[in-house]
């Protein structure tokens, strides 16, 4: 355990700390994005069409759900392994690096199975390739979507930024104390 006693923790645990809140909160956000946004809209299409949408969806998103994972994992036992075992963040921050990878286990006893049959049906079934004979090429779906995809990788990094930004900012509160009439005083009190 390392000990600090500047009022403020090393920049490595204020490094992991935010790496491990964006991890957790990135799979948090993009897990309930595929639950309550992409899968209504493969639901929408033909079962050929979406089997193979949810094929595309699940190879994608699999191995940055991995990487977030292991990286809140990592972190969150990172800091937890630096902080006073008698304290509560010490047990939450253990209890996230615990819960983080409990997703594996789950993963293969309770949706492999699910997977390899939606994996069967979109080998099993064939889409008809000429849907969009005549449409001029920069006008397809696909063109669109790429398109559409560029962009929102922009504001996705513009998000991105802020959001590293506004969780160091939560990071950086230092606690206000007084001893024997002499105080420290943090956040907005440093303003005046």
């Amino acid at each position: 355990m390392t000990s600090y006693h500047s009022g403020r923790p090393p920049a490595g645990l204020l490094i992991a700390q935010a790496l491990g809140i964006t991890a957790s909160t990135y799979l948090l956000g993009s897990n309930a994005t595929i639950a309550f946004i992409t899968i209504p809209a493969v639901m929408e299409a033909p079962s050929p069409l979406a089997a193979k949408q949810w094929a595309k969806v699940y190879n994608l998103g699999k191995p940055f759900g991995i990487g977030c994972s292991v990286i809140a994992t990592a972190c969150t036992g990172f800091i937890a392994y630096n902080q006073d075992r008698a304290f509560l963040p010490f047990k939450l921050n253990t209890a996230a690096a615990l819960i983080f990878p409990a997703i594996i286990p789950f993963t293969i006893l309770v949706l492999k199975p699910i997977n390899d049959k939606l994996f069967a049906k979109g080998d099993a079934l064939a889409l008809d390739e000429k849907a969009e004979v005549g449409v001029a090429q920069e006008e397809t779906t696909k063109a669109l979507i790429d398109r559409w995809t560029k962009l929102h990788l922009v504001r996705t990094a513009i998000t991105g930024v802020g959001a590293i930004l506004a969780i160091w900012a939560a990071l950086d509160k230092r606690e206000t104390g007084s001893v024997g009439g002499f105080s420290l005083q943090s956040g907005a009190n440093r303003l005046g």
